[in-house]
């Protein structure tokens, strides 16, 4: 009978010493988040679906995770947004960064978008959603977020230049 107990007891332990481990690496050695998730400098970038344009699907935000970040949030009838994108494909050019830009604009169907994105000369993903201007509050157009490889929001702006873009990325990069 005596016998019969040790392995019980030793799958006993077992469990044990595997949530009492568990419960040390996430209580005190996981790395952590610096900041909330939000949608404001310093805060980890809250998630969101984007449906493509083009129909093919959509992208999260976490699937870049990693990479530096770039979204635009614009409109087709936004002049300061069309000269956004010129700027944002030399940011696109970049290795390391990956752009989007996102349509808030509602009155826009996605056969006009493809078009303009084609027009515009937009290579990266380019998708449509109003509602993320609602949960990222965006006040005008083009508001511009910068999110660091680890998903952390370095930056957030409206137009943003081709040097304000270097100095951001450089400081990103190193």
């Amino acid at each position: 009978m005596q016998n019969q107990r040790k392995p019980v007891l030793y799958a006993g332990l077992l469990i044990v010493a595997l949530v009492a481990g568990y419960l040390i690496y996430d209580n005190f050695i996981k790395p952590t988040p610096e900041g909330e998730i939000g949608i404001q400098t310093g805060n980890m970038l809250l998630d969101e679906t984007i449906p493509n344009i083009d129909g093919s699907g959509s992208v999260k935000f976490s699937d870049y995770q990693g990479k530096i970040l770039v979204i635009d949030f614009m409109a087709p009838w936004c002049e300061p947004c069309k000269a956004q994108i010129d700027i944002l494909a030399l940011v696109d050019s970049v290795e390391g960064v990956e752009v989007i830009s996102i349509n808030i604009d509602p009155n826009y169907d996605m056969e006009y978008l493809y078009g303009f994105g084609e027009e515009e000369g937009i290579t990266w993903f380019f998708g449509s959603s109003p509602d993320s201007a609602v949960d990222f509050e965006v006040s005008a157009i083009p508001t511009i977020i910068i999110v660091d490889q680890d998903g952390l929001i370095a930056y957030r702006g409206y137009f943003t230049t081709v040097t304000q873009f270097d100095n951001i990325l450089t400081e990103l990069m190193n």
